[in-house]
């Protein structure tokens, strides 16, 4: 922090962070690479051109600060604008010779011995509620650097959260409000974690029988597997004539256009079985079942649409 004393071009005087606290004033810290440069100029000159704006206005203090040694610094004030100078301006300049400064807020380029384009945001406890960085050759916005501060001035005052491109005068929001959480939160979950449970209750043998007959379900035949142990259907002896439950090869659609009746009923048995101890079989079963499920979902809602385009075009 700005804890220790450094010299001002101005007057040659020396300051700390707890001369601007006392008087109850934020601080907007710059730091710039060199003087005597192209970019550095601008920024100093536009800053001061609306230092009034900053004191008067938001009770805000401006001041630069680079490695220049106060005797550099100077000379650059009191040179003109054609000159390369800064043309006499009143905006506190700061003597970081000592590389002191810059290196405790973290900005200082030890291997050039020069502070990095940054500036601090300081409130009047003295604490950082802004920093940006730029790109040494990329100069700063002082109508940036004002919004920033009002927005952190707005929130201080009235508690509230500063939106995109937030602006003096606009309305914020009532962040506090819009945190509060009411009732219990509804954790969502997966899809296979909300029908695991369910799957589980069917097995448990309410829709289906025992889980003693493991080879066999209720007016099916027995359940066919390969040599893997994965699912291959019902055999031949299924009572119900098969019906299709997936696209044919081609086809534009699960479902026959000539006969509606023909779209599985949404009670039609699924291949849902009896459990096992073997877990990887349970999986391909309750994914399978998943599967036959939203096919099912999907054919009654097709059959639901052909049936009411006929009944437009009956009517």
């Amino acid at each position: 922090m700005l804890n220790h004393y450094h010299h001002l071009l101005t007057s040659c005087t020396e300051i700390s962070l707890s001369a601007y606290t006392q008087a109850n004033h934020w601080l907007i810290l710059i730091f710039f690479p060199k003087a005597w440069s192209f970019i550095c100029p601008t920024e100093v000159r536009a800053f001061s051109a609306r230092l009034q704006e900053f004191l008067y206005s938001r009770s805000c203090a401006v001041a630069f600060a680079s490695t220049d040694s106060e005797f550099c610094l100077r000379a650059w004030n009191a040179a003109s604008d054609m000159e390369g100078g800064l043309g006499g301006v009143h905006v506190p300049l700061i003597s970081d010779c000592n590389h002191k400064l810059s290196r405790d807020y973290g900005v200082l380029i030890e291997d050039e011995g020069v502070a990095e384009r940054a500036l601090f945001i300081i409130d009047p406890k003295g604490k950082i509620r802004s920093m940006t960085i730029n790109d040494a050759d990329v100069g700063r916005s002082v109508d940036e650097a004002q919004r920033i501060l009002d927005a952190l001035v707005f929130k201080d005052e009235f508690g509230e959260g500063c939106p995109v491109d937030w602006k003096k005068g606009d309305k914020g929001i009532d962040i506090a409000a819009k945190s509060k959480v009411e009732g219990p939160v509804d954790v969502r979950k997966s899809w296979v974690e909300w029908a695991r449970p369910k799957l589980a209750r069917t097995w448990s043998g309410a829709s289906h029988t025992s889980s003693k007959s493991m080879g066999n379900i209720t007016s099916s035949g027995p359940i066919r597997y390969n040599s893997s142990g994965d699912l291959l259907g019902l055999s031949a002896s299924h009572a119900d004539p098969p019906r299709s439950i997936g696209l044919e090869s081609g086809s534009r659609s699960p479902v026959s256009s000539s006969n509606p009746a023909s779209v599985a009923r949404p009670n039609a048995q699924s291949p849902i079985f009896s459990p096992t101890n073997d877990s990887g079989r349970m999986e391909t079963q309750m994914t399978q079942a998943m599967m036959q499920q939203q096919l099912d979902n999907m054919q009654a809602a097709l059959s639901n649409q052909k049936l009411g385009h006929d009944i437009g075009l009956a009517s």
